[in-house]
């Protein structure tokens, strides 16, 4: 029986997988994450992550020697690569994990490419180099922190003083962001060109010479700003995709080629990309399947992505071959103003749609709810599927103009 070791912390899905197709697993998890470390659990060893030497250790502790191994979280990836590594099992290359991890190294990366594929950028750590910045480029301005996911403390500037205001409160917010969500990285922040067009994301899977496999059907967003929020989150996500095939093919060759610049091997990759009017331009390579990938290509296209990813861990070629084409959609929703959550707004007529796959509200009724730029979570969770469009275009149209997050 092949044994997977999971580094950080497991999901259910995954571990669904590995239970029903024969995979031993162990998950090193990390004890700042673990409730109630000191209790033993046959899958569990309990890890101090606080530096390469210590997941080593744990890691040469285990009784049974990993087949492979392979990390479901942003967070984990370079610990992943470092196991990797020292086992001498199939993996993502340390240096690759460390700049898939730190978007500074992966723009950095990118510049290298033959071909423009990202906006220009800077780190910046004082309000002096946020002000030369904006002096030297066109607003509207974006700031992100390098080294965190799910757009926590994304902010979009249209001026100067919007810019300052932002800075002065993404300052005073990332010290407890970071400990709460990445708290072994050291807080970084980027200011960059904010690239206008509509936003898209594939995911690819890279094997073990570094040859890139991009699937070929790619993921429509709509942003936070495009539906009416003053917040720079992904509201939705939507297959099949509207580009046209000219549009296509561009930008499936620049998420190969941002692949490749960055030196993956052995590793899915979740690329995002907007397409502009000058062409396509990486917003950033994960070295992972993106959120809800699992379930949205199983749905649309019968592809199974976690098989995929797996297979790469134990030096595998992946099959990306689509087996149907149906329409699907995830919804990530948030307060349009932060404050207590009080509900769903027609949640009941939402639970009634012929397309509703899957809802999950992450909030009790009393609980503070907020923006995802104020480093809150997504509140509500939607996935619509079915086979026949014009049901899912109609049940689509009615959570876009009815459903919403109420708050007092």
């Amino acid at each position: 029986m092949k044994h997977v070791l999971i580094v950080g912390k497991k999901f259910s899905g995954f571990v669904n997988f590995l239970e029903e197709n024969g995979y031993e697993y162990t998950e090193l998890r990390d004890i700042k994450t673990t409730k109630f470390p000191e209790k033993k659990f046959k899958h569990r060893v309990v890890a101090d992550f606080s530096s390469r030497e210590k997941v080593l250790a744990a890691v040469d502790s285990l009784r049974a020697r990993p087949d492979a191994v392979m990390a479901v979280y942003e967070n984990y990836i370079l610990p992943t690569a470092w196991v990797a590594e020292h086992l001498g099992l199939p993996g993502l290359p340390v240096a690759a994990a460390e700049a898939c991890t730190d978007k500074f190294l992966m723009r950095s990366l990118f510049q290298a490419a033959p071909v423009k594929i990202s906006p220009d950028f800077q780190e910046v750590r004082n309000r002096d180099e946020v002000l030369v910045f904006a002096e030297e480029h066109d607003f509207p301005l974006i700031m992100k922190p390098a080294n965190l996911s799910k757009s926590l403390l994304v902010t979009k500037s249209r001026d100067m003083q919007e810019l300052l205001a932002n800075y002065e409160r993404t300052m005073a917010k990332i010290g407890e962001i970071y400990q709460k969500y990445a708290p072994d990285r050291e807080p970084k922040l980027l200011i960059e060109e904010y690239l206008d067009g509509s936003v898209h994301s594939v995911d690819a899977f890279i094997d073990a010479v570094g040859e890139v496999h991009v699937m070929k059907e790619i993921v429509d967003y709509q942003t936070g700003y495009e539906v009416g929020y003053d917040d720079n989150f992904h509201y939705s996500r939507v297959l099949p995709s509207r580009l046209r095939t000219d549009q296509q093919k561009d930008f499936l060759e620049c998420a190969k080629i941002g692949c490749e610049a960055l030196g993956m091997r052995n590793s899915a990759a979740h690329i995002e990309i907007i397409m502009t009017q000058s062409g396509p331009r990486i917003v950033e390579i994960g070295a992972r399947n993106g959120g809800y990938r699992d379930r949205m290509y199983r749905l649309a296209n019968g592809i199974n992505v976690t098989r995929n990813a797996l297979g790469l861990a134990f030096g595998e070629k992946p099959d990306i071959q689509a087996k149907k084409n149906e329409p699907v959609a995830v919804l990530e929703l948030f307060p349009k103003e932060p404050g207590e959550f009080v509900g769903l707004a027609n949640q009941d007529k939402l639970e009634k749609l012929e397309s509703l796959e899957y809802l999950s509200v992450k909030a009790e009724p009393g609980k503070l709810v907020g923006k995802s730029s104020d480093g809150f979570k997504a509140t509500a969770i939607i996935v619509l599927h079915h086979k026949n469009v014009d049901i899912f275009d109609r049940d689509l149209e009615f959570v876009n103009h009815h459903v919403r997050i109420t708050t007092r």
